[in-house]
C-alpha cells in the first residue's frame, strides 16, 4: 500500500507542475505588458507643463532628482492616467501592432541581410558607440566642457544625457530578465522568448536614442543637431541587427524606450531660460576662412 500511495504522488507530481506553469507565463506576460505601460506612462507624463521645474539641474542635486524620477516611473503603470484612452490610441494601439508585427517578421528580416562576415564584424565595431560607456563619456564631456566654459546650458545637456541614460539602462534591464529572449546566433536564429536569452530590447539602442533625444531637445533651435542626433542614434542602432547581436523588433523597442526616457527626462528638468542656440563663428585672414560653432 505504502508503495501505491508513493506511485500515485509519484505520478500527480508533474501533472501538478504543468497545471501551474501556465499561469506562471501568464504573469511574465503581463509584468511585461505593465513595463510596455511603464514607458508609454513616461511618454504620457512628459506632456506637463516644463514651468513648474524651476529648480537648477546640477550634479550635486543629481542623485535625488534620479532616484525621485525613476519612482515615479515604477508607479505609472499603477496611475489610472496612464490608461487614458488618449494614451492608449495615441501610444499603446501602435506601438503593440508595430511591435507584433515586427516580431512576426524578426527572421525574414534578418535574413534579408547578407550576413556575410565582414559585415558582422565592422557593424559590431561600429555599434560599440552606442555602449553604455561610451555615452557616458559623451555625457560626461558635455558637463566637463560646459564646466570648464561656464555654460550652464552645457551643464545641463550633459547631466541631463546620463540621467536619460540611467533611467534607460533599468528599463531595458528590467525587460532582458523578464523576456529572456535568444539573441539572432544562439539555437539556430529561432529568437525564442523565455529562454535564457538577454536580446529583448536593445539596449545599445535605447541608451543612445536617450543621450540624443537629449541633445536634441536641448538644441532643438538649431536644426543640424536633431538631425545629426538623431542620424547617429539611428545608424548605431541599425548596426545592431547588420551585427546580428539583435532583432529588428528589439531596436525598435529599444529605441521606443530611449526616445521616451530622453524626452521625459528633459520635459522635467529642462531650465526654460536656458539658450538652446549654437551660435556660429566665423573667421576670414589672407589665408582662407573658417567656420566654428561655439556652445
Amino acid at each position: 500500500m505504502a508503495n501505491g500511495r508513493r506511485d500515485e504522488t509519484e505520478r500527480a507530481g508533474p501533472a501538478s507542475y504543468e497545471r501551474v506553469k501556465i499561469p506562471l507565463k501568464i504573469l511574465r506576460n503581463l509584468a511585461v505588458a505593465g513595463l510596455f505601460f511603464r514607458c508609454i506612462a513616461a511618454a504620457q507624463s512628459s506632456q506637463s507643463s516644463q514651468s513648474a521645474q524651476s529648480a537648477e539641474v546640477t550634479i550635486q542635486t543629481l542623485p535625488k532628482r534620479f532616484v525621485i524620477d525613476e519612482l515615479k516611473i515604477l508607479k505609472s503603470p499603477f496611475r489610472k492616467s496612464s490608461y487614458s484612452t488618449g494614451t492608449v490610441k495615441k501610444y499603446v494601439v501602435p506601438f503593440a501592432l508595430i511591435s507584433a508585427a515586427l516580431i512576426a517578421t524578426d527572421r525574414h528580416t534578418l535574413d534579408a541581410l547578407p550576413n556575410t562576415r565582414d559585415q558582422t564584424v565592422w557593424s559590431g565595431r561600429a555599434s560599440q558607440l552606442g555602449s553604455a560607456y561610451s555615452l557616458i563619456g559623451v555625457s560626461g564631456g558635455a558637463y566637463l566642457v560646459g564646466k570648464f566654459k561656464g555654460n550652464q546650458h552645457a551643464q545641463e545637456s550633459g547631466l541631463l544625457a546620463f540621467e536619460a541614460l540611467g533611467h534607460a539602462q533599468i528599463a531595458t534591464f528590467a525587460l532582458k530578465q523578464l523576456t529572456n529572449r535568444e539573441r539572432p546566433l544562439e539555437h539556430d536564429r529561432r529568437g525564442g522568448f523565455w529562454e535564457g536569452g538577454n536580446s529583448f530590447p536593445s539596449g545599445h539602442a535605447a541608451s543612445i536614442f536617450a543621450v540624443a533625444t537629449v541633445f536634441a531637445y536641448e538644441y532643438r533651435d538649431h536644426p543640424a543637431v536633431p538631425i545629426l542626433a538623431y542620424s547617429l542614434a539611428t545608424a548605431v542602432s541599425a548596426s545592431r541587427l547588420s551585427a546580428s547581436k539583435h532583432w529588428l523588433s528589439d531596436i525598435f523597442v529599444g529605441g521606443s524606450i530611449g526616445f521616451l526616457m530622453g524626452r521625459s527626462t528633459f520635459n522635467r528638468h529642462h531650465q526654460a531660460g536656458l539658450n538652446g542656440k549654437l551660435m556660429p563663428q566665423v573667421g576670414v585672414s589672407p589665408s582662407g576662412a573658417a567656420l566654428a560653432w561655439r556652445f
